[in-house]
């Protein structure tokens, strides 16, 4: 199925230094890396400054196993050759079902507005159990942030790591005035980054 993804370094327009580390990012379902919120967050991480190294897919509906499905796509991005340094997975929504293979690697990890519950047009009941499971044990560093009019969120959710809820948002963290939505990407990719600087002082 690798025909599946692409893989493809992040343009280097915020990249200010020589990178510490490398975060591997992995998108939503219907989002892609060049996302008003991923690609804040991007440019965010390179001034940190990590490279940044990203999945593409095109689904328009859910894949028949989720998660091997985005695992996959997980393998191919740490597969892909990087300087010395910490790894870090970012990961939106679809993408978070990551989470188990992550663990596993002892990778940190932020998990932006995960599918904590099966509802909406593509619930996936298994997969969401697991993976509130998962996050609420993570292993490592972690940072997990959620939208407080998100659906798919779960309000008052706590875990092992840093949890971030953003007031009014949904699963885009955005609201029906798009002003105040950047203000709020960026304030999320602000604090993604102090996340990821946070590892090095460790």
């Amino acid at each position: 199925m690798a025909e599946a993804w692409t893989v493809r370094w992040a343009p280097g327009k915020g990249q200010a230094a020589e990178p510490v580390g490398t975060v591997l990012m992995l998108p939503g379902r219907a989002s892609s890396c060049e996302s008003s919120l991923l690609a804040r967050t991007t440019l965010a991480l390179q001034a940190a400054p990590w490279a940044v190294v990203q999945a593409a897919w095109t689904l328009p509906t859910l894949p028949e196993a989720p998660r091997s499905f985005v695992e996959g796509a997980a393998r191919l991005l740490d597969r892909t050759k990087r300087t010395p340094g910490p790894v870090l997975v970012v990961a939106k929504s679809l993408g978070t079902l990551s989470a188990h293979w992550a663990a596993e690697r002892g990778y940190p990890a932020v998990w932006l507005t995960p599918p904590l519950k099966a509802v909406g047009l593509h619930p996936m009941p298994t997969e969401s159990r697991e993976l509130a499971h998962r996050l609420r044990s993570y292993p490592e560093a972690s940072l997990t942030v959620g939208g407080m009019a998100d659906d798919l969120w779960s309000p008052g959710f706590r875990s092992t790591g840093q949890v971030l809820e953003i007031p009014g948002a949904d699963h885009q963290l955005e609201d029906t005035d798009r002003h105040p939505s950047v203000r709020r990407h960026e304030e999320v990719a602000a604090a993604v980054a102090q996340f990821a600087t946070g590892l090095l002082e460790e």
